[in-house]
C-alpha cells in the first residue's frame, strides 16, 4: 500500500501538468483544422504520428530509467555513453522508418476515400511526419536525460515522471510541429 501512495503522490503533480501540456496543443490544431480538413493524408495521419512519437517518448524514458537504475550510466559524461548513442540510432531508425509507413498508409486511404493524391503533396506530407517524429525524438531525449537525473538525484523514481512527462511533450510538441509545418509547406 506504501509503494501505491509513493507512485500517486510522485505522478499527480506531472499528470496534471501533463494533461495541461496536452490541452495547449489541440489549440495549435485548431489554429490549422482548416489545412488538415483539407489535406485528408493529415487528417489521418495525425493520430497515428501523436501516437507513435508518444510511444517513442515511453521508450526512451523507460530505457533510460532502465540504464541509470543498473548504473551502466552516469551523469558526467552522459553524452559519451555508447548505449545512449545505440538507442538514439535505434530509436530514429525505427521512427524513420514508421513515419515513412504511416504516411504512405495514410495516403493510401485518402487515395481510396477519393482524395486526388499528387506527388508534391505525398513529398510534402512525408516531410512533415519525418520532421515531426525527428525532432521529437531529440526533444524526447533530451528532456527524458536532463529530467531523469534531476528526478534521480531527489530520490524519486524517474519513471513516475518522465513517461506522463515524455508522452505529453510528444502529444504537445506534435501537434505544435505540425502546424508549424503545414503552415509553412502548404
Amino acid at each position: 500500500m506504501r509503494l501505491y501512495w509513493r507512485i500517486v503522490t510522485e505522478s499527480i503533480g506531472i499528470l496534471i501538468l501533463a494533461s495541461a501540456l496536452s490541452t495547449i496543443g489541440g489549440f495549435g490544431i485548431e489554429s490549422i483544422k482548416t489545412d488538415i480538413f483539407l489535406l485528408l493524408p493529415l487528417l489521418i495521419l495525425l493520430p497515428a504520428l501523436n501516437d507513435m512519437v508518444g510511444d517513442y517518448g515511453t521508450i526512451i524514458a523507460s530505457r533510460f530509467t532502465t540504464l541509470l537504475e543498473l548504473g551502466r550510466i552516469k551523469e558526467a559524461h552522459w553524452w559519451r555513453s555508447h548505449e545512449l548513442h545505440r538507442m538514439l540510432g535505434e530509436v530514429l531508425i525505427i521512427g524513420t522508418f514508421s513515419a515513412v509507413y504511416i504516411t504512405v498508409l495514410a495516403s493510401v486511404i485518402a487515395w481510396f476515400k477519393g482524395f486526388a493524391m499528387h506527388w508534391d503533396a505525398f513529398q510534402r506530407i512525408l516531410l512533415i511526419a519525418v520532421g515531426t517524429t525527428w525532432v521529437l525524438i531529440a526533444v524526447l531525449f533530451v528532456v527524458s536525460i536532463l529530467g531523469g537525473f534531476y528526478v534521480y538525484k531527489k530520490k524519486h523514481d524517474p519513471d513516475n515522471y518522465l513517461i506522463p512527462l515524455s508522452t505529453s511533450l510528444a502529444d504537445l510538441g506534435s501537434m505544435l510541429i505540425l502546424t508549424v509545418l503545414v503552415r509553412s509547406l502548404f
